[in-house]
């Protein structure tokens, strides 16, 4: 257990894989360790490996089939891949084990009163130029999205970057029920730190905006950036729409 409370005190600092070689030691003393367990899944989802986290989960509720936390992760990954009905029988397995558990209840409420980003058909995007939104050089990814998901523009554009679009979208619906929920308020930005980089994304009722960079470049500058390129976004979109 100390093993394992260590890994979460370095996972909650972004620490990933140091965390993941922690929570390898203490599953080989203690194989059947149920928190164990659920750390290795949170950093399996955190290195974006969702059939590792999905085993890691579904090892718990071999265990302890109606563990909550376990069931929130299942259902974290179904939403994932748009199965917002698996995600809400799983979320509502768990409230029925712990009633009171607000992530269980924020999740469900946004995917049983809304489509989930990236459901809706994409309406026109305005025009927007690239090249006056001044994205910073040390950036890896720019998009910007609708709030259902469709996507506007993508610096540079790949194969993924409409799943992106939806996918950023997404989060960031869910993470603004979810401070909305612990009564925090409005959420004004989003950070997702990875193992290997991190997303800030900020968003209002037209767009939503998110870049990347390596894990390297420190939270206030890239939020810095994500401000800046905020500004001009919002001042091109009202220019493209008149």
């Amino acid at each position: 257990m100390a093993l394992f409370r260590q890994a979460s005190r370095l996972r909650d600092a972004g620490r990933f894989e140091e965390a993941a070689a922690l929570v390898e030691q203490g599953l080989a003393l203690d194989p059947d360790n149920v928190v164990g367990h659920l750390l290795a899944g949170s950093l399996h989802a955190a290195f974006r490996d969702p059939g590792r986290a999905r085993a890691a989960f579904e090892h718990v509720l071999r265990l302890d089939p109606t563990h909550p936390r376990a069931l929130l992760g299942l259902a974290r990954i179904a939403i994932e891949e748009h199965d917002p009905r698996g995600a809400a029988d799983l979320l509502r397995r768990a409230l029925a084990r712990y009633p009171d558990f607000p992530e269980a209840q924020a999740l469900l409420a946004v995917i049983t009163t809304d489509e989930l980003p990236g459901s809706r058909a994409a309406r026109p995007a305005p025009a927007i130029r690239a090249d006056r939104l001044r994205v910073p050089a040390d950036s890896r990814e720019m998009v910007i999205a609708r709030p259902d998901g469709s996507l506007l523009l993508a610096q540079p554009r790949g194969p993924r970057s409409e799943e992106i679009a939806a996918r950023t979208a997404q989060i960031y619906r869910l993470a603004a029920a979810l401070a909305a929920r612990a009564g925090c308020g409005s959420l004004r930005h989003a950070v997702v730190e990875g193992a290997a980089e991190t997303t800030v994304a900020r968003a209002d009722r037209d767009v939503v905006l998110s870049l990347t960079f390596g894990r390297d470049v420190a939270l206030a500058t890239a939020l810095a950036h994500l401000d800046r390129v905020w500004t001009h976004c919002r001042a091109e979109i009202g220019t493209a729409v008149a």
